[in-house]
């Protein structure tokens, strides 16, 4: 049975993404937005546990089918509107003097995972103690919860003001901080900030997408093959590997090498620490509030300019700097909890071992 799921999930995160990746490269050929395309890649994850789950269901047990065929539906519909978006050019629409042009692919593309959001998170919230248990999707350990959310907050930030300085002094200039201190004359920064608690409601999903993939499912997967800190370092990788495409295709095309090599040091990094926070809490959607804010705060960070995430220019002396700021990330690995001896809270461990 979990050899089953596991292959499924395989098919559907990998090659459903290898799959759509030809409309990755249609779109850079033709120099279109892709960004559609990578918001959709993001729920492949979460679909590939889902439908194993569902094709392979064990013998009474109540899941929260609901919310499970809304996650389908809604990628489903992006994937379409996303491929779409690439194959079928509209006019643009004229948004005034101040707000410029806009795309109707990114008002449409942006409907399905609004919706789907808010009737997923209803459906989740209101599907049963038991349904909910088996999905793992309770939410629980609020308090311990809530200060592991802080604590990446606060790592974030500190990375980031660390990159600025780090950056300065590498060149030589104070333009980084410069432009740092700039924000906060910039009400575009108070807007966006403001408005992320709200954000995250309509675009969830996305991010339920992922984490329900790589640290629900496959996180305890890869620890009970492996051991807890070797499976969460590799988890790490294959995570990084994941996002392949996106990083040639997407995130940069001049710099496709050092961007996905920075892509590893993210990755293993970060996802430490996610897997650090899931385990003392058992609770997924800590890490799936983390990474939203990993993704939302660089709009923050530029005042609301989310074109920043695409055609970034990385170079080798960049990477370095890059691993030196991960450092605290990083040293999550050593915490006792990774202790082969040691007790975790996440269940699924357990589960696959005791199966096994």
């Amino acid at each position: 049975m979990e050899k089953k799921r596991l292959w499924i999930f395989i098919a559907i995160a990998y090659g459903v993404s290898a799959v759509m990746s030809i409309f990755l490269v249609i779109a850079n050929r033709n120099g279109v937005d892709a960004s559609n395309l990578v918001s959709v890649q993001m729920m492949y994850p979460a679909c590939g546990v889902i439908l194993g789950k569902l094709l392979v269901k064990k013998e009474g047990e109540k899941l929260p089918v609901a919310g499970y065929i809304t996650v389908l539906i809604t990628t489903a519909v992006m994937m379409i509107t996303g491929a779409l978006s690439v194959l079928i050019s509209l006019p643009v629409i004229d948004m005034g003097e101040a707000a410029g042009q806009m795309d109707p692919w990114s008002l449409i593309c942006q409907i399905p995972i609004i919706f789907g959001s808010i009737i997923a998170y209803i459906l989740f919230w209101a599907c049963g103690k038991e349904a909910a248990d088996n999905a793992g999707i309770r939410r629980k350990n609020i308090k311990t919860s809530i200060i592991m959310i802080v604590i990446f907050f606060v790592l974030y930030m500190a990375r980031d003001i660390a990159s600025v300085f780090i950056g300065d002094y590498m060149s030589g200039t104070t333009e980084n901080k410069d432009a740092f201190l700039a924000l906060f004359t910039n009400p575009m920064f108070y807007i966006t900030a403001i408005s992320l608690p709200l954000n995250y409601f309509m675009v969830f999903i996305a991010f339920f997408g992922e984490e329900y993939g790589w640290r629900y499912y496959l996180q305890p997967v890869m620890q009970n093959k492996f051991g807890k800190r070797p499976g969460v370092f590799l988890l790490g990788l294959v995570w990084a590997l994941w996002h392949i495409n996106i990083d040639f295709m997407y995130y940069t095309k001049d710099t496709p090498v050092q961007m996905f090599i920075g892509q590893i040091i993210t990755c293993v990094s970060i996802g430490i620490f996610f897997g650090y926070a899931y385990m003392k809490t058992g609770n997924i959607w800590v890490p799936v509030i983390m990474h939203f804010l990993n993704n939302n705060l660089i709009a923050v960070l530029a005042a609301g300019d989310t074109s920043v995430i695409q055609n970034q220019s990385v170079t080798w002396a960049d990477l370095p700097i890059h691993l030196l700021i991960s450092i605290p990330f990083i040293l999550f690995i050593l915490a006792p909890i990774f202790n082969n001896d040691s007790k975790t809270q996440v269940p699924e461990l357990e589960a696959v071992s005791s199966e096994e």
